[in-house]
């Protein structure tokens, strides 16, 4: 018998009150989570705290200071970014190098876990500490601490660091960065703001004193500036104890400098930008009504966050409309509020639009909005937008003691330094069951003359270089936009839809036979129509089910004339809906519901896959029936997609990161044409829209050879008559098994390729090694193991030794289909006169592991890193499934999942030494290395 959980029974029951929020309501402040406890040293310094277990032994710790690249003097810009990066290279307990080793020792990834970021006004530092023993949680808050106020800046490791900091600026550069450095200035005008970039000026990088460094460290980062955060599987007092105990005397300098706050001014004068670029890909338009940032302090403010998140949403709901009619004035759009910097907010519209028609779409954009400010909304656009919303809170607070740390920390860093709300899903789902039915339209159409002025606009416009003389002038656009208020519209209309996703259900088939697997716990049953379903129960979330249906075949079942039209045939019902609904229409119908279904057709297989909840299970089921059973052709959307897909392609043309994977694609597909994908619009005329549909029909016509796999919060019992009428109902032969047809899609191998693209001075080098072998679940840990250890040694070397790469990764792993391989690849960004150096440390590692093995220190920090993921994996749905569907489909007993330990955790030093001899040799390896397109070698 299932067994209802207590939060589900309060909710049906009625016994979690509503808040009663009236005027007397409105002025009080947002209390934040009652669940956290929030304090402060006599220093100045804050603390949130929050018992949470899960994942159990964990601790994610957050060190907030309220200082970034606002804080740098002219002198410094570029610097608190800088002392991020040193806050990793030496502090008092410890030595350069040291921090990042003992935290891997014990778990902690560098870059997946630990990690910091720098942003205008924060800087941010994130350290996920186990606590399975004391001395690792005394050891994390020593780390917290020493960021903190013990970095020792050494001038030796500043010296180490900057080669490291212009790496990272190096991957930054590109048409995005080219785009953003010439419209910020504007958009942030005459604001410190805009001559403030985080990442600086290289210039003082390269040669700033270490002095300058030090000086903001003793500046800004003081006790009255910080907040610690701590949110795990730790009593309360217990880290309040630490925190007091570790950062109790930290002491603010004697003549403190006024950490001042800084405005974004407003301008009556609206501003037109437009900008192009070689390399831009494709006209886009930002169109901003700024605003002073909003307060979010009251339940009025709260109030006032609904309204406006409704009103994006309903704008953009109209702009996906018009998107799909033919000759749309844009290829997509979509409107929101939020925030761009501390002091200002925003009101946007943004999109793209293809060539010659940046006067047409600005004018969409301008019209869309008067129709609102003058008709306002519908009925049924609000009534969609509230159940989406209550729909987004109560699964929020169905799923409040099942939230993991890592997704509740950042809400209290938010609240310490911007102010903005905490108070948690309880509370916010009572909040809203209260307000969100009472909003009326008046109320939401009320904010339009608020959102949307008449001045303070700031228009951005970019655009490739080739388009420049066919674009208005600037002063043109202007005058669209101080003329809007003229638009003349009309009320928006909107086509009734029935609320049934089915007419008439399905007759169900039966349940033939039904078994259960007790070492995983899975019920395995087989329909009369030859569909066979597993469900996985589990109790991980409260309101969670996962699921995929799966069957070989796929594209490699079709001549090479088929190609693209076989490649395209998921898409196309993506792109035209199922049964009588367009994806739009379906968009609307399923408002507030939790369901997601989407189909795909794969070089060899077909799935379905998705994500519901047990009371939308139902419509789950019709939806996958109707996948299988109800494509829907309109030749209108699909000339829409067509058209704006031509439009693209024709546009990214001109972007060196489209041409270096367009030229990837080319060499991986070694000659074969079955292995290209579309980078031209011509090749999309070859698409027959009538051959994709029937090739769609044909992958999912019999459902006998699917698997489908159930994960998470499923009651078997309930739900098998759901399951016997929708799947099976579905046609299926049982006698009719397929399988997948090889391609022979295999990369070359010893070979060298030279791609040379863009105008910016750096480069990309992909080492790629493959080639056949028998697969074998344990060999690929080992390999995995390798990938890992690898990583670990070319951080050391490439990184913090040589200061030539900001970033790189290794990573290998096996693969049965369409035969069995391995592949194994190394990665990394660098200057172009580094590449050579680089790559010959990478194969003096490569040797050391070869010739020595791995250092066992660095064996031991990869095994208790996936110690630690796998126990905190086996308590998540994700992983189930994903197991659970690869035994099932590869062939595998379902039992597998259950040896995962020991084959994650029995990989020795002689194992990955011999993985390193076996798979890192030259004649395996493809070598791809990228250039600026005016290299000379």
């Amino acid at each position: 018998m299932k067994i209802l959980k207590p939060l589900s029974l309060l909710l049906l029951l009625g016994f979690i009150q509503p808040l009663l929020y009236g005027q007397e309501k409105a002025n009080e402040l947002v209390p934040i989570d009652k669940n956290v406890k929030i304090g402060q040293l006599e220093n100045g310094l804050e603390y949130y705290i929050q018992y949470n277990p899960k994942p159990e032994n964990k601790l994610e710790l957050r060190l907030a200071i309220k200082a970034g690249a606002m804080q740098e003097d002219d002198n410094q810009l570029g610097l608190a970014h800088f002392v991020e990066h040193m806050a990793f290279n030496g502090s008092e307990h410890f030595k350069k190098n040291e921090l990042i080793s003992y935290l891997q020792s014990i778990g902690v990834a560098f870059g997946s876990d630990l990690n910091a970021y720098t942003s205008f006004d924060e800087t941010v530092y994130m350290l996920p500490i186990p606590t399975d023993e004391e001395e690792k949680l005394n050891n994390g808050f020593q780390v917290m601490r020493d960021w903190a106020g013990g970095l020792l800046l050494t001038s030796d490791d500043i010296d180490a660091e900057r080669g490291i900091v212009v790496e990272e600026w190096r991957t930054g550069q590109g048409v995005s960065q080219r785009l953003r450095d010439a419209y910020l200035p504007v958009l942030l005008h005459e604001s410190r703001y805009a001559e403030r970039m985080p990442i600086g000026e290289m210039e003082i990088i390269r040669n700033a004193g270490d002095s300058l460094v030090r000086k903001f460290y003793q500046d800004w980062y003081r006790p009255d500036l910080m907040a610690v955060v701590a949110v795990g599987d730790v009593p309360p007092e217990k880290v309040e104890a630490l925190i007091k105990d570790y950062f109790s005397d930290l002491e603010n300098p004697v003549k403190a400098r006024l950490r001042e706050y800084y405005e974004v001014p407003s301008h009556k004068e609206n501003f037109v930008k437009i900008i192009t670029d070689e390399e831009a890909p494709g006209i886009q338009i930002q169109l901003y009504y700024k605003h002073e940032a909003k307060p979010s302090l009251t339940y009025e403010d709260y109030k006032g966050r609904i309204l406006r998140t409704m009103f994006g949403g309903m704008i953009t709901q109209r702009m996906d409309e018009i998107r799909q009619k033919p000759d749309a004035p844009f290829i997509f759009a979509g409107a929101r509020y939020g925030n761009l910097v501390k002091p200002l907010d925003f009101f946007t519209i943004s999109g793209v639009v293809g060539p010659g028609k940046l006067k047409d779409g600005l004018m969409a954009f301008l019209t869309e909005n008067q129709r609102v400010v003058e008709h306002g909304f519908t009925q049924s656009e609000l009534d969609r937008v509230k159940r989406s919303l209550l729909n987004s809170a109560e699964k929020s607070y169905m799923e409040m003691d099942k939230v993991e740390s890592r997704a509740l920390v950042g809400r209290y860093v938010s609240h310490f330094l911007n102010q903005s709300f905490a108070d948690g899903p309880e509370n916010r789902y009572r909040f809203y069951q209260e307000v969100i039915p009472k909003i009326t339209l008046e109320e939401v159409n009320g904010i339009a003359d608020e959102l949307i002025t008449n001045e303070n606009i700031v228009l951005i416009v970019t655009a490739p270089k080739k388009d420049a003389e066919t674009l208005p002038q600037e002063a043109d656009l202007l005058v669209l936009l101080e003329t809007a208020e003229t638009i003349e519209t009309a009320q928006y209309e909107e086509e009734l839809l029935r609320e049934e996703l089915m007419l008439s259900k399905p007759e169900p088939g039966k349940v033939e036979n039904l078994a259960h697997i007790e070492k995983v716990d899975v019920t395995k049953l087989e329909l009369s129509n030859g569909v066979t379903v597993y469900f996985k129960p589990t109790d991980f979330k409260n309101n969670e089910i996962i699921f995929t249906a799966s069957s070989k075949g796929g594209t490699s079942l079709y001549p090479l004339e088929d190609h693209y039209s076989a490649n395209y045939s998921g898409t196309a019902i993506n792109v035209m809906g199922i049964g009588d609904f367009s994806p739009s229409q379906l968009k609307k119908m399923l408002a507030g519901k939790n369901v997601q279904v989407t189909p795909n057709i794969s070089t060899y297989s077909e799935s379905v896959s998705g994500a519901t909840t047990p009371g939308d299970f139902e419509m789950a089921l019709q939806l996958i029936h109707l996948y299988f059973t109800s494509p829907r052709l309109d030749q209108s959307l699909w000339d829409v997609f067509i058209a704006n897909q031509k439009n693209q392609l024709e546009s990214a043309g001109v972007n060196p990161d489209f041409q270096f994977n367009k030229r990837v694609n080319e060499i991986i597909s070694n000659g074969n044409p079955r292995g290209k994908s579309i980078y031209t619009a011509g090749q999309l005329d070859s698409i027959d829209l009538q051959r994709s549909l029937k090739i769609y029909k044909e992958r999912f016509a019999n459902a006998a050879d699917f698997n489908f796999l159930f994960t998470g919060n499923v009651d078997v019992e309930k739900m098998l008559p759901l399951v016997a009428q929708y799947l099976g109902s579905l046609p299926g032969d049982p006698s009719k098994n397929e399988d997948f047809v090889d391609l022979g899609l295999t990369p070359p191998q010893d070979r060298q390729e030279t791609i040379k693209v863009g105008v910016d001075d750096k480069s990309q080098v992909i080492l790629y090694f493959s080639g056949e072998t028998a697969y074998d679940l344990t060999k690929s840990q080992q390999l995995s193991y390798l990938g890992e250890i690898l990583t670990i040694k070319l951080i050391e070397t490439l990184r913090e030794e040589i200061g030539g790469v900001y970033g790189v990764g290794a990573r290998g792993s096996l693969s049965r289909v369409p035969e069995e391989r391995f592949n194994f690849s190394i990665s990394f960004p660098c200057g172009p006169e580094s590449v050579d150096k680089l790559k010959a440390a990478v194969w003096e590692q490569i040797r050391h592991i070869q010739e020595e093995g791995p250092d066992e220190a660095d064996l031991e920090k990869v095994r208790e890193t996936k110690r630690l993921d796998l126990e905190e994996n086996l308590k998540r749905n994700g992983f189930w499934h994903g197991q659970l569907n690869a035994a099932i489909n590869g062939g595998l007993p379902l039992d597998t999942v259950l040896g995962a330990e020991g084959r994650v955790l029995g990989v020795t030093a002689m194992e990955v030494k011999q993985a390193a001899i076996e798979f890192l040799q030259k004649p395996y390896l493809l070598e791809i290395t990228r250039y600026p397109s005016n290299f000379k070698e």
